[in-house]
């Protein structure tokens, strides 16, 4: 079955889909999954195991002719199924341009995009408050799938340890201390690590960033490792997919260790994790911490800790018990 998906961003919507896509595997081994992405996070799907048909690459800088561009590539292609994961304008026009006997629309289309969806998918039993993954999943009903994941998915990334050789041989606990958007960045990870690296001797801690970050006054500064605006998206996949714990505000990185099944830990103002959160939301494997009253700077770093330090004597337990 040749199944095309429209998710060209951004990176923690992609990473939202791929379990999904990577569901679709699952239930049909013979599928070939080909997926429409921006040229920026193309080198993301180019080397995920589960996107094993074709990577038609949307060069969003160019505007309006990008987007003609990647309708006439379309044009040119067959396939069983198009799954318009995406849900706005342009997405819309990429599923018309598609040959497909089979185009699949979300039931949170805005943009008119809906125009171009002969079928769309029904929300969950909890609706519009549903989590992001389970509203995708919706899609999978209708391909005669049953609408769970089942494995994690895996994407071939680079070795950090050519940013920092302490890495190699090494599970960090990573810590994420940015957003892209302010309003989703708690400001008190320097005091977090500082508290955690005296905590938790015998453990190495590291930072991740797109932007560089100042390090911590830690005790032990060797178990520290800043990687700030160091690693390439490519670094940051092994980086997370090797970590023993994430740290992080609501971005894309908390995403990836999610879809890896990496544990996490997601800290929570503005935004919600029952929508958007690491999936499942769980408890388990993930664990989302929300700000009293949605505010980053009212969550304390005593309750940060707390959970933190919980989920690594947790872990530390469990691997001894193993």
């Amino acid at each position: 079955m040749q199944i095309l998906i429209i998710k060209p961003s951004s990176m923690g919507d992609i990473l939202h889909a791929l379990p999904v896509a990577q569901s679709i595997r699952d239930q049909i081994p013979d599928a070939q999954i080909s997926w429409v992405v921006k040229t920026r996070f193309a080198d993301l799907i180019r080397r995920c195991d589960t996107v094993n048909g074709r990577i038609i690459e949307f060069r969003h800088e160019l505007g309006l002719r990008g987007i003609w561009q990647t309708c006439r590539d379309l044009t040119r292609l067959r396939f069983d199924a198009v799954l318009d994961f995406q849900g706005l304008l342009r997405s819309g026009l990429m599923t018309r341009a598609a040959n497909a006997p089979l185009k699949i629309g979300p039931p949170w289309s805005r943009e008119c995009s809906n125009w171009f969806h002969p079928q769309v998918a029904d929300f969950p039993a909890h609706g519009q408050q549903s989590h992001v993954i389970e509203m995708m999943l919706q899609f999978l009903p209708l391909l005669g799938l049953q609408p769970e994941l089942r494995s994690p998915v895996t994407i071939r990334g680079d070795d950090p340890a050519e940013a920092d050789a302490r890495l190699r041989n090494c599970r960090p606990i990573v810590l994420f201390p940015n957003s892209r958007n302010e309003q989703r960045e708690w400001k008190f990870f320097p005091k977090l690590t500082v508290r955690l690296a005296d905590a938790f001797p015998n453990e190495t801690f590291a930072w991740d960033s797109h932007r560089p970050w100042e390090s911590p006054a830690v005790g032990s500064p060797e178990r520290f490792i800043n990687l700030t605006a160091k690693t390439s998206l490519m670094q940051l996949v092994n980086l997370i997919q090797n970590a023993k714990l994430i740290v992080s505000n609501d971005s894309g990185p908390v995403h990836m260790a999610a879809a890896f099944g990496t544990p996490t830990v997601g800290l929570y103002g503005p935004t919600c994790p029952e929508r958007t959160g690491p999936y499942p939301v769980d408890g388990v494997r993930n664990q989302a911490l929300v700000a009293p009253g949605k505010d980053l700077q009212r969550l304390s770093v005593d309750a940060v800790f707390e959970c933190v330090a919980n989920r690594l004597t947790a872990l530390n337990s469990a691997r001894r018990a193993a």
